[in-house]
């Protein structure tokens, strides 16, 4: 049966169980963090939450299979279109979007919530993939190869910055890493980097979240400076869950700290999962992650065509994203908010992942179908490499 399924399945198998193997483990940890917050707010009804994250899980690897049968070409004719929306919606949620803890990240459709900054990295990730493809020939100059991408970049970071400064660096990291693979040269990097720079001492003084922002830095600059210094109530719990995991952790479903660390079930899930499954289970997390990278940058080796600057845009925001969640559990990082790619709850989150997913194995699935029946001394990675 395993195999059936598999044989349907086109593109890197490897991906697809990764993604299986993650989104499970997923339901495992969300039932577990969101015990405590089923009886705060729904009065014990522990499977509400944990049934609505696997609705979406489904829903999420149904939509992956879909986008991932599709010709992922589609994508770059598709990105004026993308702009043409997503550009709007990042205005109007600054404008009239729903605010938490002075944060505009969310509008409504259809009476459902939806954070157009997930649509906002698919669609600068997918600009950027088909802008230095088409210019490879220019890639060194300054003014056909590099200021495009520098003014979309910009832009749509500039948009997402003012209240969800951890994405829109996300974002502007994770394109500084497309361009460099793209061929961009390092010294217009630097160009980029001062820009960033430049934008951080306006914006941090100025925007509505300055003081949450201050807080978080000041926080994490004390942590890191002084061995006296405890931390705010979350870092400790954060700590408290994995200190106490061990090697093992402590089993399926006994955490403690998920009755008193806030947003247990998206913000610091990691935490939960190595205070139940120890450091090995923390490990193998960060493993399927580090693999799923690898995976989808192999396609990129010997090759800089669209689908290739594709798949490694978008496995750069998704692992990037994963280890920074990863960082601000173990206190590396200060904290920034974004979740653990399809393990945290999240609808706009989780679909938009699978998505993103859905895109890398159709440009592996048709690099595949490019050179099947050919074979080669390394596998599938030399097809890929191909792309």
């Amino acid at each position: 049966m395993f195999r059936w399924v598999l044989h349907k399945l086109k593109g890197d198998k490897i991906i697809w169980i990764l993604t299986i193997i993650i989104a499970l483990t997923s339901i495992l940890a969300v039932y577990s963090a969101s015990s405590a917050m089923a009886f705060r707010i729904k009065g014990g009804d522990v499977e509400y939450f944990v049934l609505k994250h696997i609705i979406l899980i489904v829903i999420g690897l149904l939509v992956m299979f879909a986008v991932h049968l599709l010709d992922y070409r589609v994508f770059a004719r598709l990105t004026n279109l993308l702009l043409m929306v997503t550009i709007p919606l990042l205005v109007y949620t600054i404008i009239q979007g729903a605010e938490l803890n002075e944060a505009a990240r969310w509008i409504t459709v259809f009476g459902q919530s939806f954070q157009p900054s997930d649509l906002a990295k698919l669609t600068l990730m997918i600009y950027l993939a088909k802008l230095l493809t088409q210019r490879q020939d220019v890639i060194k100059d300054f003014t056909d190869g590099f200021l495009p991408a520098l003014f979309w970049v910009t832009i749509i970071c500039g948009l997402i910055a003012p209240s969800d400064l951890s994405t829109a660096t996300l974002m502007f990291i994770a394109s500084m890493m497309v361009m460099f693979v793209a061929g961009v040269d390092m010294k217009y990097l630097g160009v980029l980097m001062a820009i960033g720079a430049i934008g951080l001492v306006i914006l941090i003084p100025t925007a509505k979240r300055s003081v949450t922002w201050e807080s978080r830095w000041d926080d994490y600059a004390k942590r890191i400076s002084s061995t006296d210094y405890a931390g705010n109530y979350q870092t400790v719990q954060s700590h408290i869950a994995i200190a106490t995991g061990g090697v093992l952790g402590k089993g399926v479903g006994k955490s403690s700290q998920r009755n008193f660390l806030p947003s247990a079930n998206s913000d610091y899930i990691f935490s939960i999962i190595v205070e139940e499954y120890g450091l090995i289970g923390a490990f193998a997390v960060l493993a399927m992650f580090l693999l799923l990278l690898f995976r989808s940058v192999s396609i990129v080796t010997v090759s800089k065509t669209f689908g290739a600057l594709l798949a490694c845009g978008i496995s750069f925001l998704l692992v990037l994203q994963a280890m920074m969640h990863m960082g601000v559990a173990v206190g590396i990082l200060p904290s920034t908010g974004l979740t653990l790619p399809i393990v945290s709850t999240g609808g706009t989150s989780i679909i938009m992942t699978c998505v993103s997913l859905g895109m890398i194995l159709s440009v592996s699935r048709d690099a595949m179908e490019k050179n099947k029946g050919k074979t080669t001394k390394k596998g599938i990675f030399n097809r890929l490499a191909r792309a």
